[in-house]
């Protein structure tokens, strides 16, 4: 005599099994909670920085954020690194900006392996 599951069980626990291996491994990945500028913000200043917070642990090493204006010209200081007291936070330093849009490119590898990147604009509209 055995004793186990009824085979009607048998399905739910793989589709829950299935379910956890999905949620841990959608989650690994490191997406954008918030920036400065925001996304498609218009701003009266120019920003000293670009600062982006992810939601998980960003590899130093393998994560860069680069800010181009209309003509595709880096604008940056090329000093993008991830905070030391913030695995999470991701960063670059501007030139003084002009007024136009500009263009936020990032590629970060989060700690567990998984790559994400995106980007977004802002414009600086400069004083009225």
């Amino acid at each position: 005599m055995s004793i186990g599951r009824p085979p009607a069980a048998r399905p739910i626990a793989l589709a829950g099994l299935l379910a956890a291996l999905w949620s841990g491994w959608a989650w690994a990945h490191a997406f954008p909670e918030r920036s400065e500028p925001r996304v498609g913000a218009v701003v009266r200043a120019s920003p000293a920085a670009v600062r982006i917070w992810f939601d998980g642990d960003l590899e130093p090493a393998f994560s860069r954020i680069t800010v181009t204006d209309s003509r595709g010209q880096r604008v940056d200081r090329d000093d993008a690194r991830v905070d030391p007291q913030n695995r999470r936070l991701l960063g670059v330093g501007l030139r003084p900006l002009a007024p136009g849009a500009y263009t936020v490119r990032w590629r970060v590898l989060a700690v567990d392996g998984h790559q994400t990147e995106g980007d977004y604009t802002f414009t600086l509209k400069g004083p009225e």
